[in-house]
């Protein structure tokens, strides 16, 4: 992303001949356009990111004669689904825009350069300066989607979770027998009476999914925002002498690696496939082994035949609702958080320098701004700079800073000689 440049101020005169005279009649530029992510519930997905990776806000106009100011550069708002989080590149988590609606500011246009006409005073009458345009920088950010789900399945490949979901809400997701079928998570809503909630079919997972493995751990950030999550158990791999039971301790171990509150959100067992076991007491067997490892609500299901599942979601849509009643008893209201990825402030004020050599260079962001918008090529320009230094001190800081004087000075493109 880049925020808009601020537009140059503009060097005019204006004669009145009345008078015989002329003044100063340079107008300010424009502000620079700034940058907004807005959450939206009309998008689901960051495809169109695939596309387009840069945006740009319009730049503020050139100051004008008569003392009129140019015009600010438009705002870009960019639209993105609820749930995106956006991290600076890095991985430093910058905002989480989780409701609907939610308007970041991301970054801020630059200042429009004053024209000559803000220049006049008794000791300067004429300025023939004006400044420039603030330029402001270009910031890569990375977006992360997590859905918001209030019910997250997760089991490994070919344990009917795709199946389920099509059974259960209106989504049609791709379904074969064979793994990894679902190579995005599918996101659904179940009505249970006058009640609904959502869930989502994540990808089928593998031991050392949280490393990378098999599908990764591209999808496990989707189950973080779940309130309840259902381990899908696969009944067909007991007719091949499997164990579900080590299945399910995989999951859980899984779900722990890759974060630890994983591990501890509320959970239940969903053992599908019940249709292709004729021997009850396999069931049974089954029901007391998992018992032992999990002091959790099981359930038997077949999402062909529909056995077992109004039960399963009245369940689901009970713990929903537990969850929701528990988090509005322990919200406390708070005002929106606002974020500004921009600098201001205290970091405007730090002076920092470096040696290069017999050179020293400066750091501040208020003095490169400084620079950056003065006419160096304008010798009125130039000393009108040197003159507000001297106005700041700035001698004397960086002097208590180890710079010597004599010694040559960089501030952005500005090279001087420090003199007492």
């Amino acid at each position: 992303i880049k925020a808009g440049d601020g537009g140059n101020g503009l060097v005019s005169f204006h004669n009145l001949k009345e008078k015989r005279k002329k003044i100063a009649s340079g107008g300010n530029g424009g502000k620079g356009g700034d940058i907004y992510m807005k959450a939206t519930s009309q998008l689901s997905t960051l495809y169109k990111f695939k596309k387009k990776v840069h945006f740009k806000a319009e730049n503020g106009r050139s100051g004008e004669p008569n003392n009129r100011k140019g015009k600010d550069g438009s705002n870009l708002i960019i639209d993105v689904p609820v749930g995106t989080i956006i991290k600076r590149q890095g991985a430093k988590k910058i905002a989480d825009l989780s409701e609907d609606g939610s308007q970041i500011l991301l970054a801020e246009g630059g200042r429009g350069g004053r024209g000559n006409a803000s220049f006049t005073s008794h000791a300067r009458r004429f300025p023939a300066f004006a400044e420039k345009g603030e330029k402001v920088a270009e910031l890569w950010l990375n977006l992360e989607l997590r859905l918001l789900a209030d019910v997250g399945l997760v089991g490994f490949p070919n344990a009917g979770k795709s199946t389920f979901i099509s059974k259960v809400t209106a989504a049609k997701p791709k379904i074969a027998n064979y793994p990894f079928t679902t190579l995005t998570p599918n996101l659904g809503v179940v009505a249970v009476g006058d009640r609904s909630f959502t869930i989502a079919d994540i990808p089928g997972l593998i031991e050392g999914a949280h490393k990378g493995t098999g599908m990764g751990d591209k999808f496990l950030r989707h189950v973080m925002r779940t309130s309840l999550l259902v381990f899908m158990l696969d009944c067909q791999k007991i007719l091949f002498n499997k164990n579900l039971v080590d299945d399910f301790k995989v999951l859980r171990e899984e779900l722990r690696k890759y974060r630890r509150e994983l591990a501890e959100k509320d959970y239940i067992i969903a053992v599908n496939k019940v249709d292709l076991i004729n021997d009850k007491s396999i069931l049974e067997n089954l029901e007391n082994n998992l018992a032992k490892k999990a002091s959790k609500q099981i359930f038997f299901i077949s999402s062909i035949t529909g056995q077992g599942i109004g039960n399963l979601l009245n369940y689901m849509d009970k713990k929903v609702l537990e969850v929701k009643s528990r988090k509005a008893k322990k919200a406390v209201p708070k005002k929106k958080t606002v974020y500004d990825i921009k600098t201001t402030g205290a970091a405007d004020d730090k002076i920092t320098v470096k040696r290069q050599g017999q050179d020293y260079i400066i750091k501040n962001k208020k003095l490169e701004r400084m620079v950056q918008m003065t006419d160096l090529e304008n010798e009125e320009a130039l000393n009108y700079l040197m003159h507000r230094f001297k106005k700041m001190h700035i001698g004397d800081r960086i002097k208590k800073l180890g710079v010597e004087e004599g010694s040559d000075v960089i501030i952005g493109n500005l090279v001087f000689e420090l003199k007492e």
